[in-house]
C-alpha cells in the first residue's frame, strides 16, 4: 500500500532532510584515511541524537548500526566496522533519520582523500550517478508513473557504459522507512503498468549500478 503524505507530514519531512543532508556532508568531511567505518557510525549517531532525531536504520529488525557504509565493490547495506579508510576509496554513505516521526534516508558515494581530478574514470562514474539521479528526479512528478523514473536510470546508466544492478530498488519512505512503490532502476515492464505517481507520495530515488 503507497502511503500519500499530508502537506503537514510534507513539510516535516523538508525540515528533517535538511537536518539529514548536514549529517551527511559533517560525515563527508570526515571520512578520511586512517578512519575506521565504525568510527563514522558512532559519529552519525551522535549528530543524529544531538539535532533531537531518531535511528532510522535502527528500526531495520536485529540491525544494531546508524549507517551502512560500503567500500569499494560493496554495492548497499555494507555494516561498519574495524575497516580503516585508504585513500583512493570509494565509500557509500547511506543514512537515515526520523524526525517528528517521519522517515528520512539518503546516500552519497565519495572519494575517500584524494585529489578528484587525478582519478578521471572514478569521478566520471560518481558524476554519471548524479546525473541519472537528477535526471530520475525530474520525472518524479504527479501524472507520470514510477516506470518514467526507472526509465531515466536505466538509459543514462547504460548510455555511459555502466550496468544497473537489477534486484535493487529504491523505495517509498516516510511513516516507515521502507514503503510502496518499490522504485526498480530498470524498466521491468511497460510503463503504463507501472504505479501512477500521486501527489503526497515521498520517494527515496536510488541509482544503484556498477562499474563493470
Amino acid at each position: 500500500m503507497i502511503n500519500l503524505k499530508t502537506p503537514e507530514e510534507i513539510e516535516k519531512m523538508k525540515v528533517g532532510g535538511k537536518i539529514l543532508a548536514g549529517v551527511m556532508e559533517k560525515l563527508k568531511v570526515a571520512a578520511l584515511p586512517g578512519v575506521k567505518t565504525i568510527e563514522l557510525d558512532k559519529l552519525t549517531e551522535q549528530l543524529i541524537l544531538g539535532a533531537g532525531c531518531q535511528i532510522s536504520f535502527r528500526t531495520v529488525r536485529d540491525y544494531k548500526f546508524t549507517t551502512c557504509l560500503c567500500v569499494n565493490d560493496v554495492v548497499v547495506h555494507g555494516l561498519p566496522g574495524e575497516y580503516v579508510l585508504q585513500e583512493g576509496d570509494l565509500l557509500g554513505i547511506d543514512v537515515g533519520l526520523i524526525y517528528e516521526g517521519l522517515h528520512l534516508d539518503m546516500a552519497e558515494t565519495i572519494l575517500v582523500g584524494v585529489n578528484l581530478s587525478n582519478l578521471t574514470n572514478l569521478t566520471n562514474f560518481l558524476s554519471v550517478g548524479k546525473k541519472a539521479l537528477e535526471k530520475a528526479i525530474a520525472q518524479a512528478k504527479v501524472g507520470n508513473r514510477i516506470g518514467h523514473i526507472s526509465q531515466a536510470i536505466e538509459e543514462n546508466i547504460k548510455m555511459a557504459g555502466y550496468s544497473v544492478v537489477h534486484n535493487l530498488v529504491g523505495h517509498g519512505v516516510g511513516r516507515v522507512l521502507h514503503e510502496d512503490p518499490h522504485i526498480p532502476g530498470i524498466l521491468r515492464k511497460k510503463i503504463e503498468e507501472t504505479p501512477e505517481i500521486m501527489k503526497g507520495m515521498t520517494l527515496a530515488i536510488e541509482v544503484i549500478y556498477n562499474l563493470g
